[in-house]
């Protein structure tokens, strides 16, 4: 996946499985045991997470699990869109 589409996938506040899936290049298995890692963290927390068909978890707590740094990916995208 090149910068620009991992810029487009991370805008979002909420990420589902199938984004998860494209982010850390990894199966659904894996794609759900880390959303629902981050649901039992939030709920452990104290906090709720909105009710839908979809689950979806906030993007900004998927890229801290995974290690991944916003402004490194942020920049990346510019410098590809220029060249």
């Amino acid at each position: 996946m090149d910068y620009l589409n991992l810029y487009k996938l991370i805008q979002k506040p909420w990420i589902d499985t199938n984004g998860i899936m494209l982010l850390a290049q990894c199966g659904k298995y894996s794609a759900t045991k880390i959303r629902v890692d981050i649901e039992n963290k939030i709920l452990d927390s104290g906090k709720k997470l909105p009710l839908s068909s979809r689950k979806n978890v906030p993007t900004k707590m998927v890229l801290d699990y995974l290690g991944f740094d916003e402004d490194y990916i942020y920049n990346m995208a510019n410098k590809e869109k220029r060249v």
